[in-house]
């Protein structure tokens, strides 16, 4: 009786035949028998009869006849999308497959049951790449030691006075003041405004970021030198094309007319810093500066470790060879700006500085998402391999450090990060700092200086960040007592 029943099972399950058409794209071509048709039918009429009230019948009583004249094309229609959805279903979950993003049934608005025999049709889904890792032992990994000196402590206090000093309005435009402006995008060839912004803040860039500066999220070189010297009432115009990653679907690729009109000119007076001692709620400047000490270290520790991660990428990535599917580069790619603008806030940087280098990979962000994407699949298969887990804790943890970080209420940033999906993000990201760090526990690791680091970079150190020198950054410095009591406001902002 069992076996009997199980055929009948079989009987009623779509066929499914699957091949592939590009890079980890399948085409899955279903067919659900006119058995199995025939039973969803009897079951959605059965439930129509049950449920239906029709004039001179008691409900559950009307002929099934009358039901199938009046509703049959209804039920119909209802019957053939769950088919299509059950089937779809089962076709992912008998053949393990791991699909990305939505699937695309073809014809499906022009789906219908056939009077008799199956129903077939064909779906085509992006799945997520096959990874061949390499050994995980014995990667070799440099480890780079800095430490954080005086001089590093008198620029982020600077930055700080420079951060809650007060606006003053200015006559003329100077590199590092700040322009309010409405801004005004229009196609440089057909003149069809496609974007305005209103109340736009604008920094006027100077030497030190070679003149580049950001307007609407597009980066445009040259704008310090064409803003300089400008008044209230100004009308400066720039040329750029707009970013492939732009937010924007407008602006992709195209010759942009920026028009900036100036409606004020405001520069920062740095505030002194014995007031600023007083509004961190410290009683010295010393405390101040041992607070800065122990954020400065703590960046430098993040900055090895980001160091030492990104060789443990690097050697996957040179030693997996994955197929991407086409299209998924193209939906990361938004994703890729949030991830980004999410780690220069955690390691303190200037929103000036988030702003310019988001613009920067709007520009190539399609070539960042291949690189990104091959990342991602590669430490997940890591972390498949390695049992990595990630818990509820680890995530709110996480979501406080962000907080902390912008000056904001832990609740009302994780509502904010739901929101815009960004706590899955978040998961992901955790996963694969666990995965990396599972692997370093087995790596080989070699210490080296500071500035030998340096220059196998061949650059210089990001600003804000530490200085480098010889000392080990695992080694941190006992905080004051004191110093932990006190909720300075540098934490807002950092």
């Amino acid at each position: 009786m069992a076996d009997t029943a199980q055929t009948e099972t079989n009987e009623l399950q779509p066929s499914v035949t699957i091949s592939d058409i590009g890079p980890a794209k399948k085409k899955l071509a279903i067919e659900v028998s006119a058995e199995a048709i025939s039973a969803k039918l009897a079951e959605n009429f059965d439930s129509l009869k049950n449920e239906a009230q029709l004039p001179g019948f008691r409900r559950g009583h009307a002929p099934m006849k009358l039901l199938q004249k009046r509703f049959g094309s209804d039920v119909r229609k209802e019957v053939c999308s769950q088919l299509v959805g059950e089937g779809y279903t089962h076709a992912i979950e008998s053949n393990e497959l791991r699909v990305l993003g939505e699937p695309d049934i073809k014809d499906y608005d022009s789906l219908e049951l056939p009077e008799s025999g199956p129903l077939s049709f064909e779906v085509e889904v992006e799945v997520a790449p096959e990874v061949e890792l390499p050994d995980l032992k014995d990667i070799p990994v440099e480890k780079p030691t800095f430490e954080v000196s005086d001089e590093d402590i008198d620029a982020e206090l600077a930055r700080y006075c420079e951060m809650y000093g007060q606006p003053k309005a200015a006559d003329k435009a100077e590199p590092e003041d700040y322009i309010g402006a409405t801004v005004i995008i229009t196609d440089a060839e057909s003149k069809e405004v496609l974007h305005e912004q209103l109340d736009a803040a604008i920094l006027v860039t100077g030497e030190r970021r070679e003149f580049k500066g950001v307007v609407s999220g597009i980066l445009v070189a040259d704008l310090g030198k064409k803003l300089a010297g400008t008044t209230k009432g100004d009308s400066v115009t720039v040329e750029a094309t707009g970013p492939a990653g732009h937010e924007n679907e407008k602006l992709r690729d195209k010759k942009l007319s920026i028009e900036i009109k100036i409606e004020k000119i405001e520069r920062l007076e740095p505030m002194a810093l014995s007031e600023l001692v007083e509004t961190a709620g410290f009683e010295t400047e010393d405390e101040l500066r041992q607070q800065v000490r122990e954020r400065l270290e703590a960046q430098a520790a993040s900055r090895q470790s980001q160091a030492m991660a990104q060789q443990v990428v690097k050697v996957l990535m040179d030693k997996v060879d994955i197929e991407l599917p086409e299209g998924l580069s193209d939906r990361q790619a938004g994703r890729i700006l949030q991830r980004r603008a999410s780690d220069m806030i955690m390691r303190g940087a200037k929103q000036e500085e988030i702003e310019e280098q988001l613009a920067e990979l709007r520009a190539v962000s399609k070539e960042t998402a291949q690189e990104e994407l091959k990342t991602l699949f590669i430490l997940d298969a890591v972390a498949n391999k390695l049992d990595v887990e990630v818990n509820d804790q680890e995530v709110n943890g996480r979501v406080v450090q962000i907080a902390m970080q912008q000056g904001q209420r832990p609740q009302k940033v994780r509502d904010e990060m739901a929101r815009n999906g960004q706590l899955q993000q978040l998961y992901v990201q955790i996963r694969e700092e666990k995965a990396i760090e599972k692997i370093l526990e087995q790596a080989k690791v070699t210490e080296i200086s500071a500035d030998e680091w340096e220059k196998k970079q061949g650059g210089d150190k990001p600003e804000a960040e530490a200085k480098t020198t010889k000392k080990k950054t695992t080694k941190k410095k006992t905080t004051k007592k004191k110093t932990t009591k006190k909720k300075s406001d540098t934490d807002s902002d950092d």
